[in-house]
């Protein structure tokens, strides 16, 4: 039996909103429809929600600092004191190797973890965190042993399509 503990919890549609800093409720339901994040009993749960970020399921005392809302160029202009604009150089330059990368979730807008930032402008280590494996994020081939469909005597046209397009026809 799992204890409260082992558990980060779930998170719902509106708190998602403002984690990944989404303009609404409805664009942040459907970037998770998109990116296949599935909703248990309503809610987001908080593991599902970082391997999407392509994170492995991180340590207890990690929690925490992974449920922050995530900071756009914007937030990390006015924390750094530079122009938006300089926020955005930094997600693609980085002037400063020890900076934090942007987070893979989607192009515009950057987005970058709240704990990494604070720790990079307080000049100390930037936490790391695991990454997924790619083997786990693959989509399962088909098998081998199942049968094909005999081939057909009736009209099919886009059998025809597709062997104009490959040059057999």
């Amino acid at each position: 039996m799992k204890s409260a503990n082992d558990d980060p919890g779930s998170i719902s549609t509106k708190e998602l909103a403002e984690y990944w800093r989404m303009p609404s409720v409805r664009a942040a339901r459907e970037l998770a429809r998109a990116l296949g994040l599935r909703r248990v009993k309503g809610k987001f749960p908080w593991y599902s929600v970082w391997a999407t970020e392509g994170l492995a399921p991180p340590r207890r005392n990690r929690w925490g600092e992974l449920k922050l809302p995530h900071c756009t160029a914007v937030d990390v202009a006015e924390t750094l004191g530079e122009s938006v604009r300089s926020g955005r150089r930094r997600g693609i330059s980085k002037p400063d190797p020890s900076f934090p990368d942007p987070i893979p979730l989607r192009k515009k807008p950057m987005l970058w973890r709240t704990a990494q930032l604070r720790a990079w402008q307080a000049g100390l280590p930037v936490p790391q965190y695991p990454v997924a494996s790619t083997a786990a994020r693959r989509t399962p081939k088909p098998l081998a042993n199942r049968t094909q469909e005999a081939p057909s005597n009736t009209y099919n046209p886009f059998a025809e399509a597709r062997s104009a397009a490959t040059g057999n026809g």
